[in-house]
């Protein structure tokens, strides 16, 4: 038979699933959405291919070649907990390591207080009754990751007893150092293992006759064969976002000159953003699925808590509107949908400012204005604003939220928004792009052809995809280059870490020049790639720990269809399907023009305010900007002078409700950011695994804004007699030089100045500070010597130079001076980087709003913690412990 040229992307959501049929020879596509059937997944599949194949021209040929599918089949038996129960071997000794896990929680240090700890997905103890009672196995054998012989010794002895039991075994999974993250993901491939075998054997039998082939979607946005699919289900358990930033890379960076893109996805609950570079999506080593994060490639993608269907709120103790994690759900969905929904959402901020037309979907879903209306109101009132105000105040402090995660995918990764494009999909993304764009002085903003069922697209053109690693731990001075090659004989991708941290950074080496250059190269890429990440590099050994090589599928030029080159900049005005009255900044813009992006060819020009709309979504494009169509059908989006709008355009002159509560959103960022290094760098085990650690703001009299124990700040502010500039960084773990910010000596307390008129401070808990005792806390102390170094409040750099001498008698003085060190260079990079956030929050609000915006959010905590007091009951309280 002769080969097909169709292709067909599907790609599985929660409401909809998605349908994309290319016929790879023209370049030729076909787009249909269904109803998802969550119970069964394969149902909406077989539905969708019968509706879609009816577009083929000749009904004799709509055989398929493959079918490309992203589903959420592993990630819902995790969320759901309907995985199969699991037996865990370990080596004795070791039963606890699913239970003792890693320190990490959400909420960081203290909140395991109130933390409710999930449950183990295999128990502690389990008990088999019968042999029918145990359908798979997952076998974690201490530094089996070096050598593997008992764990295939293991297989073969339950294989012999238990024919018919899946055994997965680490060594295979994950043939990595970590103990936990070892068992964590071979226990989760064992877990969901029978459920996505039995999904994906009757998938292919109900294919028969209609696709020759059936390939799943891996996390890290390559494709698998169903057989390496059920044998290593944990590798695609995050296969749904993956489409949508592939579909990217084909459409955008593959058909234009922007290589270096921005992906946001806005769906009903969250909203995922990616990075790509030079063409090729950023990849991480872990996978996070609610509370379990494994260690399986994935495309890196941050999520947020900012949806279509997320609730707008005011709080009750500071009267701040918030746009929470929490959404209405699908059902009832946002007011506008007409299905009893209680509560204003993102959507129905759109709907009320006029952004989509009244109906969507060709017309088959109409949007109930009226409720929309209604549920927003309730927010104006509560806020003391205009309606108009209201949505768009929703709108800002969402996109807000949105901007803070493209920020971890782009600054904190040590990349400029403003070298980037920022490529938009979805169904409700394109109407927030414009916006987004100027908030992160990214240019042009990209709506690529069928931005609603991009996802299908990139499932449908994306390759094959396999990669297999093995542990190799040897610090560059204990090996050499013969040995690393000797390695694998196709070195493609390095993954190396600095001796004493516990992540790991990825660097990509060319085997050429590696064998030309040696260890010295790794060395150098290293401290690049570091230095990019977190601002600084450590003198520290250099660790090697895995060496990994990926296989990828031949890539096939794809035919793209090209649009027809338009005879005038202006479209003719019978693409205009409907006029709207669009709100910007409370002012109403009448009759609007709603444009069918069907009709329009490359070269045609719309101006804003408009809206561009087409099945599967809807594009706003702003007042002050232009769309241009591009040869393969994206829509450009730019300033109207054609030049980058600038990131920090300041904010307008009146200091509004919804204006604090996006300067607390951005402070909020900032501070996530400081975090997020502290974890990542650090070397005692308190900062990095028990996140004990404070990062602190202040203004600049020392007044904290945002963080823990920065009381201290103002009376160091009175107190300090000798100058402070740019480029000093102070130290002290002193108790009594803090008012009690620091609890013990292991309390390395870091403080730097920013000018722009702020204080930043950041704490950490070192392993040691010396002492009588390993650790520094003696119990038995009868003096404070034996605690360890006290290192009173001291100027350690001046300038940005750094008195070596007084650190040296510092860290001569702890047991694990390098240790130490790193911890102090992670302390004054968070601070540094969360100087520049202050720095450029100052410039984009401008001095007077930036100071009112302040005074604001201090007064507001003062009347919150106000009225907290007043309630608090006049009965004696007691406690003991």
């Amino acid at each position: 038979m002769e080969a097909s040229p169709y292709c067909l992307g599907v790609d599985i959501g929660g409401t909809f699933t998605d349908l994309l049929l290319l016929r790879e020879d023209t370049g030729e596509t076909w787009r249909e959405k269904v109803p998802s059937t969550p119970e069964d997944q394969s149902l909406t599949t077989l539905g969708g291919i019968d509706q879609i194949t009816k577009n083929i021209p000749n009904q004799a040929d709509n055989f398929l070649h493959v079918v490309n599918h992203g589903t959420t089949v592993a990630t819902n038996a995790i969320l759901e907990k309907k995985g199969t129960r699991v037996a865990l071997v370990v080596t004795e000794g070791y039963k606890d390591i699913l239970q003792s896990r890693r320190t990490q929680i959400p909420g960081g240090l203290t909140s395991w207080i109130q933390w409710p700890k999930p449950e183990p997905l295999a128990h502690l103890s389990l008990r088999l009754k019968h042999r029918e009672d145990l359908p798979v196995m997952a076998a974690n054998l201490i530094s089996s990751y070096a050598n593997p012989i008992h764990e295939h010794t293991a297989r073969q002895i339950v294989k012999r007893l238990l024919p018919d039991v899946s055994v997965s075994i680490s060594s295979e999974i994950l043939p990595e150092l970590m103990e936990y993250e070892r068992t964590i993901t071979t226990v989760v491939n064992s877990y969901i293992e029978p459920r996505v075998k039995d999904y994906l054997s009757n998938l292919v039998k109900s294919l028969e006759g209609k696709a020759r082939l059936l390939r799943i979607l891996r996390s890290d946005g390559g494709l698998s064969s169903t057989r390496l699919a059920s044998r290593y289900p944990v590798s695609w358990v995050m296969s749904g976002p993956a489409g949508g930033v592939t579909g990217a890379v084909a459409v955008v960076a593959n058909q234009t000159k922007y290589k270096n893109l921005m992906t946001v996805d806005i769906g009903g609950t969250s909203t995922d953003v990616a990075l790509v570079e030079n063409g090729a999506p950023h990849i991480r080593r872990e996978t996070k699925i609610s509370d379990i994060t494994v260690k399986a490639a994935s495309i890196d993608v941050h999520s947020v808590g900012a949806g279509g269907e997320s609730i707008a709120r005011i709080t009750a103790v500071t009267k701040a509107l918030r746009v929470e994690p929490e959404s209405t759900g699908s059902v009832p969905g946002p007011a506008c949908y007409g299905k009893a929904g209680f509560a204003a959402t993102m959507t129905d901020a759109t709907v009320v400012l006029g952004y989509p037309p009244p109906s969507l979907l060709g017309g088959s879903f109409n949007l109930d204005l009226n409720k929309a209306k209604d549920t927003v109101q309730e927010v104006a009132h509560d806020l003391g604003v205009s309606l108009y105000e209201a949505a768009e105040g929703i709108l800002k402090v969402s996109n807000e939220t949105i901007y803070g995660a493209i920020r971890v995918i782009s600054v904190e990764r040590g990349y400029d928004p403003k070298d980037f494009s920022l490529v938009a999909f979805g169904g409700a993304e394109p109407l927030h792009a414009n916006a987004l764009g100027k908030l992160l002085g990214a240019c042009p903003v990209i709506i690529p052809p069928s931005p609603g069922v991009l996802c299908a697209f990139g499932d449908a053109t994306t390759l094959l995809r396999h990669e297999i690693g093995k542990a190799f731990t040897r610090t560059l001075s204990q090996t050499n280059k013969n040995e690393v090659l000797h390695g694998f004989a196709s070195l493609l991708t390095d993954i190396k870490r600095i001796t004493g941290q516990a992540n790991n950074v990825p660097v990509e080496v060319e085997l050429g020049r590696f064998k030309a250059n040696g260890l010295p190269h790794l060395h150098e890429l290293l401290d690049i790639e570091h230095t990019k990440l977190f601002t600084y590099k450590l003198d520290s050994d250099v660790e090697i720990v895995n060496l990994r090589v990926i296989a990828h599928e031949s890539k096939i030029e794809l035919a793209v269809r090209q649009l027809a080159l338009a005879e005038s900049p202006d479209p003719p005005v019978s693409l205009v399907v409907a006029k709207l009255t669009m709100v910007f900044d409370d002012r109403k813009y009448r009759d609007c023009s709603v444009w069918d992006r069907s009709g329009l060819f490359e070269g045609h020009v719309l101006h804003g305010p408009c809206v561009i709309t087409e099945m599967d979504s809807n594009t706003v494009i702003h007042l002050g900007y232009k769309a241009e169509i591009d040869i393969v059908g994206n829509i450009l989006i730019r300033c109207l002078d054609d030049r980058k709008k600038p990131q920090g355009k300041e904010i307008k002159a009146d200091l509004g409700m919804v204006t604090i509560d996006i300067f607390e959103s951005a402070l909020r960022n900032a501070r996530n950011e400081m975090d997020a290094l502290m974890t990542r760098t650090t070397m005692s085990p308190a900062i990095r695994e028990q996140q004990d650690e404070f990062n602190v703001i202040a203004e600049p009299s020392g007044k904290m804004l945002v963080g823990q124990f920065g009381f201290f700040i103002g009376t160091f502010v009175e107190t300090w007699k000798g100058s402070i500039e740019a480029g000093d960084v102070f130290l002290t773990n002193d108790l009594y030089s803090v008012t009690g910010a620091v609890s013990h000596h292991n309390d390395w307390l870091i403080l730097v100045p920013i000018f722009v008129n702020s204080k930043l401070t950041n704490f950490g808990h070192m392993t040691d500070v010396g002492g009588s005792v390993p650790g520094s806390l003696p119990c038995a102390a009868s003096s404070l010597f034996e605690e360890g170094i006290q290192i009173p409040v001291t100027k350690v750099a001046s300038r940005g130079v750094w008195n070596t001498e007084l650190m040296e008698v510092i860290y001569r003085n702890v047991r694990l001076p390098e240790w130490n060190k790193g911890d102090v260079r992670a302390l004054v990079a968070a601070c540094e980087i969360a100087g520049r956030r202050v720095i450029e929050l100052y410039r984009r609000f401008g001095d007077t709003q930036y100071f009112a915006a302040i005074d604001e959010l201090l007064d507001r905590n003062r009347k919150a913690v106000a009225s907290i007091i007043k309630d608090m009951p006049e009965e004696p309280a007691y406690f003991e412990d």
